[in-house]
């Protein structure tokens, strides 16, 4: 049995909560142990660049300890990832939003993501210009919540949906990927309000990190 890292790079309880409740169904279907964490040093929530910045090396700093067979970051900023897959190459490192991103082109032909707020879709925005997959993006929009609130499932649903629609009608999105790792509870009220496929990143990056320590992708020396 692997040992699945899945790491919340803030210090929100309520926010590893939510994570934990999104994949219980993914963690009923495998023999690998999934294990939730969170940064206790590190800000309540992810948003700023600053933020972003100062996550990252307490991210690598967690993966380098090698308590862990695969790492999944669930932050969708994926702050650390690439510094983190440099410095730890014998094990899958794996990024949410990354996963949600090259999830959702399985499903549509252009994805729309539900942001947190403005500056979110700003980081949003390198990271698929860097990932190559800007012409699939049919926008990116914020339902102007904090990540803290993201995790309240009552105070956030209503604009989750009202976001996911909007993505749908005017943007003429045909998945939607939900633009925090609170927002994974979100998930099956969003698809059936819009009855579009959504994709929770969270999701998305355990079912890749199973998939590669299932086959092995990565061989250990």
């Amino acid at each position: 049995m692997a040992r699945i890292l899945v790491l919340n790079p803030n210090s929100s309880e309520k926010v590893t909560d939510s994570i934990r409740r999104s994949v219980a169904g993914l963690a009923a279907t495998t023999s690998h142990q999934l294990v939730f964490e969170r940064l206790p040093e590190a800000p309540l929530g992810i948003e700023s660049d600053a933020d972003v910045a100062a996550v990252g090396p307490m991210v690598r700093a967690r993966a380098l300890t090698g308590d862990a067979d695969a790492v999944v970051v669930a932050c969708f900023s994926d702050p650390g990832v690439d510094d983190t897959r440099a410095a730890v190459t014998e094990i899958p490192v794996i990024g949410v939003a990354e996963a949600g991103y090259y999830a959702a082109l399985q499903f549509g032909r252009r994805f729309g993501v539900v942001s947190l707020g403005p500056a979110s879709i700003a980081r949003h925005a390198l990271r698929i210009e860097g990932l190559g997959i800007t012409a699939r993006l049919a926008g990116d929009r914020s339902a102007d919540l904090t990540v803290e609130q993201s995790g309240d499932e009552g105070l956030s649903r209503e604009r989750v949906i009202e976001t996911g629609k909007t993505l749908a009608d005017r943007d003429g999105a045909d998945v939607i990927v939900l633009g925090c790792a609170g927002m994974g509870n979100q998930r099956p009220f969003l698809q059936q309000a819009i009855g579009l496929p959504v994709i929770d990143p969270v999701q998305a990056g355990v079912a890749a990190a199973i998939s590669a320590l299932n086959l092995d992708y990565i061989a250990k020396a």
